[in-house]
């Protein structure tokens, strides 16, 4: 019966509900679509103004912090820009934010010094030259953690990406038509964005053995340029390239699984220093606490 009332007083409510609410109409709806089109375009052109805004200020920076960068600093950055997808960065502009780093460590430890730590000035004459050169090499660190995730990315969607490729060379398509196609139907990773940046490196006019070329040089995996290397060597002989590319996706796949087996062995003891730090202890005190308070008070 309680049930039967709650269930009676919710219908009243939902069916009160709706008597007051109105359909929405196809002029509201018009101009709620027109409300969003003009809010985006707003957005948008405010997103442009600051952009703009911020990049004439970091081009004031630009003389300054190329003056920090030696040319084998500069060729060292550029390389690993390209490795981690960033290949419209330019280097002077990765030299702005290095500087920014430079100055804003050492000006955010003496504002936490003066508001909390109060160090003495002995300490912040050794701190200060230490985080200059921490943020020196911060982004050339942060910068090698990003290469490290894509290039894992990239070799886990490696042996699926050949394997499509090999099924679209198999029905008949021509080697472009099949990167234009498994560009659109890959999962998004950044394989598949190098893999339409290589498309368009194509279409405006680079011959495809160069713009494969530099897809291996920007990635700088092993499978990756093994693959490049079979490929237009298939293209200079005129083998068959859906044979060396079912061969590629095997040993790429093998390559993957190997891999896996590798981390699944050292997960035991990257669980070992966990455990002993964290687990062990609640377990030493579960089992032997009852034990010592016993002892403490004298049972």
């Amino acid at each position: 019966m309680t049930w039967l009332i709650f269930g009676l007083f919710f219908m009243a409510i939902v069916m009160l509900v709706l008597s007051f609410a109105r359909s929405q109409s196809s002029e509201d709806a018009s101009a709620r679509l027109s409300y969003l089109k003009d809010r985006q375009q707003k957005n948008t052109e405010t997103g442009t103004q600051q952009s703009s805004e911020k990049s004439s200020r970091g081009q004031a920076l630009i003389p300054l912090a190329s003056k920090l960068l030696s040319p084998r600093f500069s060729a060292l950055l550029r390389e690993k820009l390209d490795h981690a997808g960033k290949s419209n960065v330019k280097v002077e502009q990765y030299a702005v934010y290095v500087l920014l780093c430079m100055v804003g460590f050492p000006l955010g430890f003496y504002a936490l010094n003066v508001s909390l730590l109060q160090y003495s000035n002995d300490v912040l004459l050794y701190m200060i030259p230490a985080l200059i050169g921490l943020g020196y090499f911060y982004p050339l660190i942060r910068l090698n953690s990003e290469v490290e995730r894509r290039k894992q990315a990239i070799f886990r969607a490696f042996p699926d990406f050949v394997d499509l490729l090999t099924v679209c060379l198999e029905a008949g398509m021509g080697l472009d038509s099949a990167l234009t196609l498994v560009g659109k139907k890959a999962q998004p990773s950044p394989l598949r964005d190098e893999l339409e940046y290589t498309i368009q490196q194509i279409r405006v006019g680079q011959s495809r053995g160069e713009a494969l070329k530099d897809l291996a040089r920007r990635l700088d995996m092993r499978e990756v340029t093994s693959f490049v290397v079979a490929v237009v060597q298939a293209e200079q002989i005129g083998t068959s390239l859906s044979n060396i590319l079912r061969i590629q996706s095997e040993i790429s796949r093998d390559a993957r699984w190997q891999k896996a087996q590798e981390l699944a062995q050292k997960a035991p003891i990257k669980m070992l220093f966990p455990m002993i730090l964290l687990i062990f202890p609640n377990i030493f005190l579960i089992i032997f606490g009852p034990l010592l308070l016993e002892y403490m008070s004298g049972r």
